[in-house]
């Protein structure tokens, strides 16, 4: 089975060092398929932050060597 790795990176307005976690899901077949999960990470980590008022968050889909 193989997988995608996304890098969440939240910039807060007190830190100047980002927050910076990776969640790995496993990998669509499909371009549209694709749009969609990094769509629902997007959405998960909004709702996941919202509270804590962040300044910027970004997902990013990376390559396996970059998570180890």
């Amino acid at each position: 089975m193989t997988y995608s790795h996304y890098k969440i990176e939240i910039d807060m307005p007190e830190t100047e060092i980002p927050i910076v976690y990776f969640r790995k899901v496993k990998r669509c077949t499909t371009a549209k398929g694709m749009d969609r999960q990094h769509n629902r990470m997007v959405n998960e980590a909004c709702d996941a932050w919202r509270q804590y008022d962040f300044k910027r968050l970004t997902v990013s889909r990376v390559p396996a060597s970059e998570v180890a």
